[in-house]
Formats: C-alpha cells, sequence, structure tokens
C-alpha cells in the first residue's frame, strides 16, 4: 500500500448514504423518491424488504441499489401509478 500511495494512488473517498454516483445506474436522486412513494402507499407499514421484493419481482433486480437509471423512472412511474388507483 506504501507503494501506491507513495505513487500518487489515494482510495476513493465514502460520499455518505447516496452511495455516491454509478454510471447507468439509478441516482440518489431516483431512489429517495422510491422510498417515499414506497412509504406513502403501504401506509407507513412498509418495509425495506418489502421494497426490495417489489422491486426483485417487478424489475428483476435483487434491490433497490441495483435499478438502472431507467428501471428508476419506471419504478417511479409505478408507485405514483399504484398510489392513483389506491386513493
Amino acid at each position: 500500500m506504501g507503494v501506491l500511495a507513495w505513487m500518487g494512488l489515494r482510495p476513493l473517498a465514502k460520499t455518505g448514504p447516496n452511495g455516491g454516483d454509478r454510471p447507468g445506474m439509478a441516482r440518489f436522486a431516483q431512489l429517495e423518491p422510491i422510498r417515499v412513494l414506497w412509504a406513502e402507499w403501504t401506509k407507513g407499514a412498509g418495509t425495506a424488504d418489502g421494497l426490495n421484493t417489489w422491486i426483485e419481482r417487478t424489475f428483476h433486480a435483487s434491490s433497490l441499489r441495483f435499478l438502472t437509471k431507467g428501471q428508476g423512472r419506471k419504478a417511479i412511474t409505478a408507485l405514483k401509478a399504484m398510489e392513483a388507483r389506491a386513493a
């Protein structure tokens, strides 16, 4: 590790709870509305595991963090439609 530091390489810094910007993947700005819409649709009784189960069943991604940008847009649209039908 000392040689790598001497060569100028630095470890990537954590950016906090948003996990950073990953090319091709859904951004934090998409993931947070999905969590909020899920909480609204389940009337606060929904869990992260329940959301991940819905994500896996609907979009074939094992977790919310593995959604692509396109799937993130579709998830937001789907949750808004589910909320509208429930009202």
